[in-house]
């Protein structure tokens, strides 16, 4: 291991003379023997908001004989600039430039790497896709390569929830801070009101886009696969909402591909949750090792995907361990993967077919899906997983096997293809994959959705005409799961899964033609552990104080007189303070989701924010609302933003956007 030296902030130049902060961890003697150098390139604040994170993994990275380097988009932390939206041509044109830059460092060989979750996870991919000259390698991390498909904005061609919520929170989390004074100097309150005036509504642009169009093209490298030259390692987790990501860059990519997948939420494996947890850095500097170092060590020679089965688990709303095996494909799609169709008839899932023609109608409570958790886990602090789906099913079409008289080992995307009928233009369909308990219990394996008027494409809106016959097909999420012998299966079929998805305007009524509707369920037989990823173990620690610890609340309120029920979300994320960047932190989300079970064009959602931040002689704080409701032609979206310093309120800005509903 060798000795590190670490640059708490310095300022890197952009072609135009834009400014952008860096944080650095390398070898101390880097600048006699120059090393790679490793990006990540994010907007969540290098000083105060991946700090955590980033003195865990970048730091132990650099003892292996690298340069990490952790960047600040425009217009976030302590760079210049402004940014306007995700994923811009003026971010990935920065993240090429960038590249550039640390090639011609003194302490660079001029191999460079790009390495991020989430946001950095989809600007590694967009960058990559872009050639820079030295970048040899990525690592994309619960990241998407389509931007309409699998992200927090639509998915089956339905509106998501976490669209407002995502905008509400990265507002709060990143956009909307302040620079840090002791780090800009007397300019910093200029530069932060000057970033406030003109930072753009996001929940107004991404709401307006409604179908599949450029807007969402731009940046999704699922457009052309074969624009990325350079190895890709993708890894995710079961709990994270950007899984089915791995499995299309294996099926697509030309390059060196790897895979891994693990029983996790939206983190990296070292510190994500549920446990397992995997050596991250290990793992990584493996790769880093082949592609920018030039070491054979064989890992390209590994089988391209290993991924975690999880055993049956009884439902709960946190998991602090997932048990099961390390299972690894040497390719993917698998040779190993052997399928099995199931015909839903009456109630039951079985082998073979009914012959009988045999029709169930569902008009689901718009309430069904209030057991399902949230899209993406690990986003909040708690209660985020899918509780038991008793209480869901009641409203859905329900089709069980027979108790199994061997384990079923699912690996993969089950796909559900239904003949179906509706009595009305405009329809959402969810499906659900459960584990029915020998006592009841029942465990959602996974969810996929499909809005109905999207059935043949996300980029042209088809209405349905009223009692056509449709086949549709609903892919479900990729999961790997054991249902074991003396379980069941169950497939659920719904039109509601509130509040994942907002309702379609109309409350329609869903035949579903059961003699004509199969699914398709992967799974693998002969479950070995061939390769296991390095195991982690150690805690994660914090370099300062808690000074109020975290807390989060779900409840549920049905109120009998108006008929409406709410789901009362309270994350109150604590108060901690970080010797690194001398801060104290403090920050409060609250949410409130309300439909009547009757009506979809009664769904609102409300959010508030409180964020305070700082040290004695600067003290931030930012307060925002978000509001949403519906017609059955448009949306209705409001906002305040409010900015305080010392206590004072020194900035107010006040939204009210009507949205035309043009696709959902």
């Amino acid at each position: 291991m060798q000795t590190i030296k670490h640059i708490h902030h310095a300022m890197l130049p952009l072609p135009d003379g834009t400014q952008l902060a860096y944080r650095a961890w390398m070898p101390s003697d880097a600048d006699e023997y120059p090393v790679p150098a490793i990006l990540e390139f994010l907007p969540y604040r290098k000083n105060d908001g991946t700090l955590v994170r980033d003195e865990i993994t970048m730091a132990q990275t650099a003892t292996h004989g690298y340069a990490c380097i952790r960047v600040d988009l425009r217009g976030c932390g302590e760079s210049e600039g402004q940014t306007t939206d995700e994923y811009t041509e003026q971010e990935l044109q920065d993240g090429f430039d960038i590249i550039a830059w640390l090639a011609e460092q003194a302490w660079c060989t001029g191999s460079v790497g790009m390495v991020g979750i989430s946001w950095g996870g989809f600007n590694s991919l967009q960058v990559a896709a872009l050639n820079p000259p030295a970048l040899k390698a990525i690592i994309t991390q619960c990241s998407t390569d389509d931007r309409y498909g699998t992200d927090v904005h639509y998915m089956g061609g339905c509106l998501l929830n976490d669209n407002l919520d995502w905008a509400s929170f990265f507002w709060a989390y990143a956009q909307g801070r302040a620079p840090d004074a002791k780090l800009v100097g007397e300019g910093w309150k200029e530069q932060w009101l000057e970033r406030l005036q003109q930072m753009p509504f996001l929940a107004k642009p991404w709401l307006t886009e409604q179908v599949r169009n450029d807007y969402w093209k731009h940046g999704s490298v699922c457009e052309d696969y074969s624009a990325i030259k350079v190895p890709v390692y993708a890894t995710s987790g079961w709990a994270d909402n950007y899984r089915d990501t791995v499995f299309r860059l294996l099926e697509n990519l030309e390059v060196p591909t790897k895979g891994l997948v693990g029983p996790w939420a939206h983190k990296y494996p070292n510190i994500a949750y549920p446990n397992p947890k995997m050596d991250y850095v290990k793992e990584s500097v493996r790769w880093w090792d082949r592609w920018l170092k030039d070491i054979e060590n064989g890992i390209e020679n590994e089988p391209k995907l290993t991924y975690y089965m999880q055993d049956s688990a009884r439902p709960q709303t946190d998991y602090e361990e997932r048990p099961g095996q390390w299972i690894s494909e040497p390719e993917w799609p698998s040779p190993n993967t052997l399928h099995k169709t199931l015909y839903p008839s009456k109630g039951q899932l079985s082998e073979t077919p009914d012959s009988h023609s045999f029709a169930q109608q569902i008009c689901s409570p718009q309430t069904v899906g209030l057991n399902g958790g949230r899209l993406c886990v690990g986003i909040r602090l708690a209660m985020e997983q899918p509780a038991d789906q008793r209480a869901d099913d009641a409203g859905s079409l329900c089709f069980d096997t027979l108790p199994l008289e061997e384990d079923l080992a699912i690996a993969g995307q089950v796909m559900a293809n239904l003949a179906i009928r509706s009595d009305k233009p405009t329809a959402n369909l969810a499906v659900r994959v459960c584990d029915v308990h020998p006592d009841g219990a029942v465990t959602r394996i996974s969810v996929g959705v499909l809005n109905l008027t999207h059935r043949n494409s996300h980029e042209f809106v088809e209405p349905l005409t009223p009692g056509e016959l449709y086949n549709v097909q609903v892919p479900i999420n990729h999961v790997a799961y054991k249902v074991p012998a003396g379980h069941r299966l169950r497939i659920s079929v719904s039109t509601a899964c509130w509040p994942l998805i907002w309702p379609a305007p109309d409350r329609a009524t869903i035949t579903l033609e059961s003699s004509m509707s199969h699914i398709d369920v992967p799974h693998r037989d002969n479950l070995i552990t061939e390769i296991e990823p390095p195991a982690y173990d150690k805690p994660v620690a914090i370099d300062g104080e808690t000074l109020r610890s975290g807390n989060s609340e779900r409840v549920v309120h049905h109120d009998y007189k108006t008929g409406r029920v709410t789901l009362e979300t309270h994350d109150d994320f604590g108060r901690q303070y970080y010797n690194s960047c001398d801060s104290v932190i403090d920050m409060a989300m609250s949410q409130w989701q309300t439909i009547h079970p009757d009506d979809p064009l009664s769904a609102e959602s409300t959010l508030e924010f409180d964020l305070t931040m700082g040290r004695d002689g600067w003290w931030t704080g930012l307060k925002g609302t978000y509001h949403m409701r519906c017609d059955h032609g448009h949306f209705y979206v409001s906002a305040t933003w409010k900015a305080f310093h010392e206590g004072e309120l020194i900035f107010s800005k006040a939204f009210d956007e009507t949205i035309k509903r043009t696709g959902v």
